[in-house]
């Protein structure tokens, strides 16, 4: 729809359908402060492009099956559409209240980092493949993911690239798994 949208409005001048798409599923202090806060759990279903969804989609297929057969259906939709609330919440605070701006986002990474981070919590040793070849413990690379993109929020390093919901994933589903050992969930 993205690319839809833009090319219609490059190639008949009407920004219509972009303005919709911007509206509705995009996260951002503008469309929270209109009353949109629908936008908050769409912009986690909403990817600029056939790559952004396939490199997305490829990690969720991967790291959603485990979780949603520990936790069932109802607990996972819970730890994914929760993730992706929170990293909307967090990357629209973090921009809003630390980088003094309102900086709009979508795509699923904040969701999906929720169900990886989890993941990663309660089997720390099991192994991911990196790139799909390189096999490191899912501590380290969840570790690694955090640093990398708390460091790329706080410095503007991944332009393009929300960080700080990437970051507010990671944290949703540690936090995530802390309730549900408290809770005896898992």
């Amino acid at each position: 729809m993205w690319t839809l949208s833009a090319q219609r409005m490059r190639t008949e001048r009407d920004p219509t359908a972009y303005k919709w798409m911007i509206d509705n599923f995009t996260q951002s202090w503008r469309n929270f402060r209109s009353g949109r806060i629908w936008t908050l759990i769409t912009a986690s279903f909403s990817h600029e492009n056939i790559g952004h969804i396939l490199f997305n989609g490829f990690t969720f297929f991967f790291m959603a099956r485990p979780v949603l057969a520990m936790l069932g259906s109802r607990q996972f939709l819970f730890l994914y559409l929760g993730g992706g609330l929170f990293a909307s919440v967090g990357s629209m605070a973090w921009n809003l209240i630390v980088k003094g701006r309102d900086a709009a986002s979508y795509g699923a990474s904040g969701a999906i980092y929720s169900v990886v981070s989890f993941l990663a919590c309660v089997a720390p040793t099991m192994t991911f493949q990196l790139y799909g070849i390189i096999p490191v413990p899912a501590w380290l690379l969840v570790t690694g993911v955090f640093a990398y993109d708390t460091y790329s929020a706080i410095n503007d390093k991944q332009r393009g690239t929300d960080t700080a919901g990437h970051v507010a994933g990671l944290l949703a589903g540690a936090g995530y798994y802390i309730i549900a050992r408290r809770r005896r969930i898992l």
